[in-house]
């Protein structure tokens, strides 16, 4: 007997297509001792320059080039980690899948709505009001997945509450921690392989190193320009050099605390509860009647450049034509 095709199979005998993607993502976030609404950055290890914009707490898997033009600071834009989190690969049953592929691969990954009063997605913390900076243990809210490929019309979405039967409460509402915990993050580590495959830095301190030496650099590049140049752009020169040296301070007094971020790994997985859509052709169909499961993990954060290192996977019940 088969399965009409316009029925859900039954869950033991669903078969499954995983969404692969990765990539850096940006985040302009205040620090403990800070306030999580502190937007200048006052007490912790993070701060916005004086040319920049505020620290919104936002974590932006994508970024537009006025954006990135004003916030990215050197050497991001001359290193190897270009800021978009994108899908790499389709496979179903763990094997490469053709058709998701051409659908998919190269699709941009996007985190949708805002916490507010924040206008996006957070880290949702709020100074250990809700999860625990100490174990970076955090709630990502909200979560709106999107993945969209433009150029192919295919499209997933798929919203995640912490409170099915009121999905506009927000996390600081909820009293009891239990109802929240399948959010929360599962598991954190400071030295993590994985984290230092995707980024390629193995060596934590010297990584840093460098870039106190790179930041010395611009320093007497710029006091140089600023020996021959007309007094109108001293301005602008002196604040370059004051972001430099400011920057270099706060490598040097928070030390390990910045370093040991660059090869942590946070990472969540819990099955979707809220809505799902799939738009365009996948190569198959797509049980949206079904909890998709989503897995990824945020990590390889560098303080200084305010930028880490996204990787996960969507897995969706599917049924191949």
């Amino acid at each position: 007997m088969t399965t009409p095709a316009s029925l859900t199979p039954p869950v033991s005998i669903l078969t499954m297509l995983e969404v692969d993607y990765e990539g850096y993502f940006m985040c302009r976030l205040a620090t403990d001792p800070d306030p999580t609404n502190e937007d200048r950055g006052m007490s912790g290890y993070t701060m916005a320059l004086s040319n920049e914009d505020t620290l919104d707490q936002v974590i932006r898997l994508q970024v537009t080039p006025a954006f990135l033009a004003k916030n990215a600071r050197p050497p991001l834009l001359d290193m190897d980690a270009p800021i978009g989190v994108n899908v790499t690969d389709v496979r179903f049953e763990g094997q490469p899948f053709a058709p998701g592929r051409v659908a998919l691969v190269g699709a941009k990954v996007y985190l949708d709505g805002n916490d507010p009063p924040m206008k996006g997605p957070i880290f949702d913390s709020r100074n250990n009001i809700t999860g625990s900076d100490d174990t970076m243990s955090f709630v990502v809210a909200p979560y709106n997945l999107r993945i969209q490929n433009d150029a192919t019309g295919v499209r997933l979405t798929a919203s995640d509450y912490l409170d099915p039967n009121d999905p506009s409460i927000q996390l600081w509402q909820i009293l009891d921690p239990s109802a929240y915990q399948r959010r929360l993050t599962v598991c954190f580590d400071t030295n993590d392989n994985e984290v230092a495959q995707a980024t390629g830095v193995f060596d934590q301190y010297g990584y840093f190193r460098d870039r106190r030496r790179y930041l010395e650099k611009l320093i007497a590049d710029t006091l140089a320009e600023r020996s021959s140049a007309p007094p109108s752009e001293w301005p602008a020169l002196d604040a370059a050099i004051q972001g430099y040296r400011t920057r270099i301070y706060q490598l040097e007094f928070w030390g390990d605390r910045v370093i040991s971020k660059l090869q942590s790994k946070c990472a969540w997985n819990w099955d979707i509860n809220g809505p799902q859509q799939v738009v365009g052709d996948l190569g198959g169909t797509v049980a949206t009647s079904v909890p998709w499961t989503t897995k990824f993990w945020f990590g390889g954060w560098d303080g200084d450049l305010l930028i880490g290192y996204m990787r996960g996977s969507l897995t969706m019940p599917f049924t191949p034509r």
